[in-house]
This record gives structure tokens, sequence and C-alpha cells, in this order.
């Protein structure tokens, strides 16, 4: 009973916060996994055309399955509700 009150009491002045910035990294993580959509959907048009420069798909492709790795990260650090995580992905979906 008694830890419930000062567990509520702790959430009341810092949990808040965390809370906040665990929404704007999950509203991050939709807009990135759009982001991803259309680059994949762009590599596989560029695929298709036999006058391509094959190191614009190579880097496109490299961009892909590096932010789909970072979303994987940024969802595990939304499960947790680890703030310090999600501070940190935020700065990066930000750029």
């Amino acid at each position: 009973m008694i830890g419930k009150i000062i567990g509520f009491i702790t959430n009341l002045f810092f949990g808040g916060k965390k809370k906040e910035e665990v929404k704007k990294l999950d509203k991050a993580i939709k807009v990135k996994n759009e982001e991803v959509t259309k680059l994949e959907e762009q590599v596989v048009k560029l695929e298709k055309k036999k006058k391509v420069n094959k190191k614009e798909v190579g880097n496109l492709k490299r961009k892909v399955t590096n932010t789909k790795k970072q979303i994987l990260a940024a969802e595990k650090a939304v499960k947790t509700d680890n703030v310090d995580e999600a501070v940190k992905y935020l700065k990066k979906f930000s750029k």
C-alpha cells in the first residue's frame, strides 16, 4: 500500500516527462517506417531500369537497412520505456 503511494508520487513528478518522450519516439518511428517503405519502392523502381547508377541503388539499399535497424532498436526502447534511449533515437530521427 505504501509502496503504491510512493510509486504514484514519483510517477506524478517524474513519470509524465518519460511518457511524453516515449510517445514522441513512437510517432517518430511511424514516420520513419513510412519513409522506409517509400525508399524501398524507389529501390525497386531503380532496379527495374537498365540505365541506373549501381552506386545509387547500393546507397539506397544501405540506407534502408540501417534505418530498419535503428527502428528496431528504437521500438525496443519504447517497449522498455527507456527514456534515455528514447531521447537518443529522437535526436537521430529528427535529422
